[in-house]
């Protein structure tokens, strides 16, 4: 999910990024879309890699901890109080 996610967002910074610079410098003898294609070939490549490894690192974690993290967020229990608590 994080390559996918990484490599989504990388292809597109290289789009812009590729964009920015033909503008900028030409296209030179490759011609633009084949520039533009390495560009964000590159790009999406190297921050999907990236992302990848940081998703892996973060959801192995032992299944203990997710239950007691899971227990700390649910919704508290409200209960009915005891009706000899009442003053009358």
């Amino acid at each position: 999910m994080g390559a996918m996610m990484g490599g989504t967002v990388g292809v597109i910074i290289g789009f812009i990024f590729g964009t920015v610079n033909i503008f900028r410098y030409g296209a030179g003898s490759q011609g633009i879309m084949r520039t533009l294609g390495q560009y964000m070939g590159a790009s999406g490549a190297t921050f999907g890699f990236f992302m990848s490894i940081g998703s892996v690192i973060r959801s192995d974690a032992d299944p203990r901890m997710h239950e007691m993290y899971m227990r700390a967020q649910r919704r508290p229990i409200v209960m009915m109080a005891n009706p000899a608590w009442r003053k009358a």
